[in-house]
């Protein structure tokens, strides 16, 4: 079965001012209304918005998830039935606190949004999309991404292997072995967005960054460049040197910590995922590390590989009815929504 997964940022803002003809796509313009406000919600919020932003790893009772799980919602208008099977997790170091919160939050199994389509069609207006849920289950992170590697591996990765997720929040990981996650060995601490706090510190002892928050500064890192005073520099040096500080003093001493020598000669392969995974300096500090050890690979698809593994969980508690399925992973740099190709 084929899968479509669409995304976008996880940052919104209160919307002001006329939005109208704004965005070329639903996905693209996203304007929700919660209580008795609008919010602009991912790249409509970006383009239009002053300071979009999100909390880092929010809680099912927040505000903020409220409007990334209904934006996301509202994506899959037209695109499958009522109801709808969904799975959805947490980082390791969240699951614990959030998975009964998140299930109280989709336990109302009925949601009517509210969305405005005048953003992208001149013939728009405001329209209530009703979704009901099924069934749904609230999982871990990294084993969503587990489950999404077999899965796009074919059931080919090795017995026994260690996944590594870097997310721009949280840096996760452990062993796996037949049985699934060997708990001893797992770990969670800052993710990228440490080495992008601290380009942003690096670059506040000289410039004048005009506010920018956490979201806006991960733009310019992933970019490898930044405007400062309408003038574009080129940093991905100090990037490079930033990621390697980063993994050098956390995720190393994290692989060290939960990680004995045992283990690396039980396992075939690290798997790196999540979207730090794009970064070449990242990659090649673990390839580094490990050259004398084990291989290390970057799984397929790695920024949506946690959303392809609730999907494919939503499949097995939906009794295989792929039609009703959706995977939702409500990352804190992007909403990651996986369904599959309707035939």
């Amino acid at each position: 079965m084929k899968i479509l997964s669409n995304s976008f940022p996880s940052v919104f803002e209160t919307a002001y001012g006329n939005t109208e003809n704004t965005a070329r796509n639903l996905l693209n313009g996203l304007k929700i209304k919660k209580d008795n406000s609008w919010y602009l919600v991912g790249n409509l919020a970006k383009k239009g918005g002053v300071n979009p932003q999100r909390i880092i790893n929010a809680s099912p009772t927040e505000n903020s998830y409220d409007l990334l799980f209904k934006a996301a919602m509202v994506t899959l208008a037209n695109q499958m039935p009522n109801p709808v099977c969904i799975t959805t997790g947490f980082p390791l170091s969240a699951y614990n606190a959030y998975k009964q919160p998140a299930e109280t939050y989709l336990n109302k199994k009925h949601f009517l949004i509210e969305y405005d389509t005048k953003t992208f069609n001149n013939g728009g207006n405001i329209q209530h999309a009703t979704f009901d849920l099924d069934v749904f289950e609230v999982i871990p992170e990294i084993v969503g991404c587990i489950i999404g590697l077999k899965k796009l591996l074919h059931y080919k990765a090795p017995s026994q292997f260690i996944a590594i997720s870097l997310g721009f929040g949280t840096v996760e990981g452990g062993m796996v072995s037949e049985d699934g996650m060997v708990y001893r060995t797992c770990f969670s601490s800052h993710g990228i967005q440490y080495a992008v706090g601290n380009l942003q510190k690096e670059l506040s002892r000289k410039f004048y960054l005009e506010m920018k928050n956490i979201h806006q500064m991960d733009d310019a890192f992933v970019r490898g460049n930044i405007v400062i005073n309408r003038k574009r520099m080129d940093i991905k040096e100090v990037r490079k040197v930033i990621l390697q500080q980063y993994y050098r003093e956390v995720v190393s001493p994290l692989i060290r910590k939960y990680l004995s020598d045992a283990d690396f000669e039980n396992c075939e392969k690290i798997y790196l995922m999540g979207g730090g995974a794009l970064y070449p300096e990242l990659v090649d500090a673990f390839g580094e590390e490990f050259a004398e050890t084990i291989p290390v690979e970057i799984v397929p698809e790695p920024e949506k590989l946690a959303s392809i593994g609730y999907l494919y969980n939503s499949l097995k508690i939906s009794g295989q009815f792929p039609g009703k399925c959706a995977g939702v992973d409500i990352g804190n740099s992007s909403t990651v929504i996986s369904i599959f190709e309707q035939t």
